[in-house]
């Protein structure tokens, strides 16, 4: 079950040696996504803002107009995030009909974002990748409703 703990970066959620961490911001975010270090990512540009694409699909995304971080989600997944955490994620007009959600990035935990970009990244990779790695890494998600 998901807990607002997990998601939000709150200072009491920190180990005994943990800096405070500084918000998000894309350069960060990049640094973030590069780390995982995972193929068939690219950068782009997108009317909202910069992007990172994940095997030619939107992966995530910073969105100047709300100063926030974008992250596709399977479907279903956002009432429940916003449920959980109203005070970090939330959706603007332009994404409410899209799998879609923003993040408040000075509240966000950079784990949970990490292991979100994990997870996306998996459901975009084609179809030949995991057949390659059938038990590589968590489960694969789906984003289509089919």
């Amino acid at each position: 079950m998901l807990c607002v703990a997990d998601v939000v970066d709150w200072p009491w959620n920190r180990g005994k040696g943990d800096r405070v961490a500084k918000a998000l911001t894309w350069k960060r975010l990049r640094v973030l996504a590069a780390g995982l270090s995972l193929p068939g990512i690219s950068e782009a540009e997108m009317s909202c803002g910069p992007c990172l694409l994940a095997h030619g699909e939107l992966w995530t995304w910073w969105d100047r107009k709300e100063g926030a971080v974008g992250l596709r989600l399977p479907p279903g997944e956002r009432p429940f995030l916003i449920a959980a955490a109203p005070e970090v994620f939330f959706v603007t007009q332009p994404i409410m009909r899209f799998n879609q959600v923003l993040a408040r990035p000075d509240l966000v935990s950079r784990k949970w974002v990490q292991g979100h970009l994990l997870l996306s990244w998996r459901a975009l990779a084609p179809k030949l990748f995991k057949e390659l790695f059938p038990g590589e890494g968590p489960p694969v998600p789906s984003f289509s409703l089919t």
